[in-house]
């Protein structure tokens, strides 16, 4: 049998197709698409018909490939931008209205456990003890947990689009503007707790896009990014080399991904606050996400 979840995130839709059977699963389909479905939402708290728009051809195109694999069962999630805006509603009863089906909002708590499932029923990246690390485009969640439960979560109200929206209005930013996003987010993670002797693990298109720079690869390739370990070191230069260029030129860099490059320094920075204050010298990337929890738990797949 064949399934998919989507998950429509503040910037990016995501989209896994898999085959399930015997109670495992293949890949078929694994992509996202950048849309910024939250673009401005910090400021105005509204979904923009421009961006709904955006979202609207990507899930068409999206259906396009279910509909092409005869995928049986579709899942389909939203996150920060559809909890927290005004007019979700619009959104949710176009998506119904154009495609058939219901878009379901996801909780914090929620959003935090698909992800963490995500990492728990993957034999590549999952540790005995992890700290995992979920960089959006609107929130961060920090997840406590170990190989045989779910221990907990703090969500943030900062992801790179948010960041970007309220403090960033120069291209390269002004090291003031930057200056003011340290700030947010290290008053943001006061509250974070890390477990002792944890494994730090990170996902999120942010983290993944740094993944595949540090590696210097020209085409994004899972199989390279998926497990690949970025040391804070490592972190550090990328931020302050890609800080010093205008987007335009960021788009040049070896390994950017196309429509990122904005917001891609702000998100690189709460990962590396995170590997500060919690003491960690390097982080593990997954790939994964949540759509993949939602495959997990819905399917009955993994562990």
């Amino acid at each position: 049998m064949k399934c998919a979840a989507i998950d429509i995130g503040t910037n990016t839709i995501l989209l896994a197709v898999v085959e399930r059977d015997k109670g495992v699963f293949r890949d078929i389909v694994d992509m996202s698409i950048i849309v910024r479905l939250g673009e401005n939402l910090v400021n105005s708290g509204r979904l923009s018909g421009p961006a709904m728009s955006r979202t609207m051809d990507g899930l068409r195109r999206y259906l396009d490939i279910t509909a092409s694999h005869d995928v049986e069962r579709l899942f389909c999630v939203g996150t920060a931008a559809l909890r927290e805006a005004s007019n979700s509603g619009e959104f949710l009863a176009c998506v119904r209205d154009a495609f058939g089906f219901d878009v379901e909002i996801i909780s914090a708590r929620d959003e935090a456990y698909y992800t963490y499932l995500s990492i728990r029923d993957d034999n590549t990246v999952r540790s005995e003890a992890m700290t995992i690390v979920d960089i959006g485009g609107g929130s961060t969640e920090v997840i406590r947990g170990t190989c045989r439960g779910f221990a907990g979560y703090t969500s943030l109200p900062m992801g790179s689009v948010r960041l970007t929206d309220a403090f960033v209005f120069h291209d390269p930013p002004l090291k003031e503007e930057m200056e003011s996003v340290v700030s947010y987010i290290r008053e943001r993670l006061g509250s974070v707790i890390y477990p002792e002797e944890s494994v730090l693990l990170g996902t999120g298109g942010t983290v993944t896009n740094i993944a595949a720079m540090v590696a210097g690869i020209e085409k994004y390739d899972k199989e390279i990014v998926h497990g690949l370990e970025v040391e804070l070191g490592q972190l550090n230069d990328l931020i302050a080399s890609l800080a010093e260029l205008t987007s335009s030129e960021r788009r040049c860099v070896r390994g950017m991904e196309p429509g990122r490059e904005d917001i891609i320094v702000q998100g690189a920075v709460i990962l590396k606050e995170v590997m500060e204050q919690g003491g960690f010298g390097r982080c593990m990337v997954s790939a994964a996400g949540v759509r993949y929890g939602v495959l997990y738990e819905r399917l009955g797949l993994g562990m």
